[in-house]
């Protein structure tokens, strides 16, 4: 079992991952990885879940990595969903008061043409970022969270429509959500 001690910044190698995403909009050297949960939300949430409500990722044990940048696509796109949060903190969304008071908020999402990142709320713009990447830079689209799109036909076109100002200017504050449901 890893200890607390291993609490630890990003990797070279995790940080030029998450710049894929991300760009320069992400203050990398501020974000914590922390090898055990976060303090104010046991007995909220099951004890296996990553959170990122202040800015740095706080990870069970088993979820908790030396590199992440080296691990199978799962966990990769596991760092690119809690850096959603990060990133949204980091661009002064408020993460842990929006989300706290909405245990059910649903991950999921559909994209559609028309619709851009700040429609979805921010669990979902995790998994819509996490899956970009896996799609754009990984080629793995089987492994996406949303099933409707692991075999959908040349989707990269569809995410890059709704990522399309978030592409242009990830550091933009309106690429935030503005929906929590």
């Amino acid at each position: 079992m890893a200890t607390k001690a291993e609490d630890r910044g990003l990797t070279s190698g995790e940080v030029a991952m998450l710049r894929q995403v991300f760009g320069s909009s992400v203050d990398y050297s501020a974000v914590k990885l922390h090898n055990h949960g976060y303090w104010m939300l046991f007995g909220f949430q099951p004890d296996d879940t990553a959170t990122a409500p202040n800015g740095e990722i706080y990870l069970p044990a088993e979820l908790f990595k030396a590199d992440f940048s080296l691990e199978m696509d799962v966990h990769k796109r596991l760092l690119v969903h809690e850096m959603t949060h990060v990133w949204q903190y980091q661009l002064g969304y408020p993460v842990k008061r929006v989300r706290a008071p909405r245990p059910r908020m649903s991950y999921a999402y559909t994209l559609a043409v028309g619709r851009k990142l700040r429609d979805y709320n921010m669990e979902a713009q995790g998994n819509i970022l996490a899956d970009y990447f896996l799609v754009k830079f990984r080629n793995a689209q089987n492994e996406v969270y949303e099933a409707r799109y692991a075999r959908y036909p040349n989707v990269l076109p569809l995410y890059e429509s709704v990522l399309a100002p978030f592409i242009a200017n990830p550091a933009e504050t309106t690429n935030l959500p503005q929906v929590t449901e």
